[in-house]
């Protein structure tokens, strides 16, 4: 007969009982919080960043054109400045030679005042004079000037200035000029003088 004490399957519930088997339990669960180790995927780039990076390569890009052209301006400025000063100096240049060669006409000019205070006829004078007179044109024209041809043509107010005026009974020659007090001069096309003339106005006579 068994004690009424005894566990039926033999397991006691006291100190004497018989232990149970140890165990232990393995949680396989994913860890989500803040303990949560981050993923080792490599990061891309987001979308701001790459247009930040446009933005710096592109001021980057912006800084050497600004550059570029600033070099350009100086080299610009600094050819324009020997240009000019290599036409100054070629300008003074050529009125140099030019006055030396008026300077020869002058020395003949003071000859010719001289042998008047002494002579007895005009005759001598004058032609002296022609000659200068000659001679101061042809320094002018191998400078380039040329005379303005005004009498016995039209008036043409571009290259001549009417200082006076004849009236004429001849309708035909109204607007002609009748003589010039002062030569036109030109250089290059470039009008240096207008000649001075004494035009012709056409007049209706009055009736008798």
């Amino acid at each position: 007969m068994k004690d009424p004490g005894e566990n039926p399957e033999g397991k006691g519930n006291g100190k004497g009982a018989g232990r149970e088997p140890a165990f232990s339990v393995i949680d396989r669960r994913p860890v989500i919080g803040d303990d949560a180790a981050p993923a080792a995927a490599p990061r891309l780039p987001t979308y701001v960043e790459e247009l930040q990076a446009r933005a710096e390569e592109a001021e980057r890009r912006a800084r050497e054109i600004s550059a570029a052209y600033r070099r350009i301006d100086e080299e610009r400025d600094a050819f324009r400045e020997r240009l000019t000063r290599d036409l100054d100096r070629r300008l003074e240049i050529a009125r140099a030679d030019l006055l030396r060669k008026i300077l020869d006409v002058l020395d003949d000019l003071d000859r010719a005042i001289a042998a008047a205070g002494t002579a007895t006829d005009s005759a001598p004078l004058l032609a002296g004079v022609t000659l200068i007179r000659d001679r101061l044109f042809l320094v002018l024209a191998a400078e380039g000037v040329q005379t303005v041809q005004t009498a016995g043509r039209r008036f043409d107010p571009e290259v001549a200035e009417a200082v006076a005026t004849e009236e004429t009974a001849d309708a035909e020659r109204d607007g002609m000029v009748l003589e010039e007090s002062a030569g036109g001069y030109t250089l290059g096309g470039i009008l240096l003088r207008p000649a001075r003339v004494r035009v012709a106005r056409y007049r209706t006579p009055e009736p008798r």
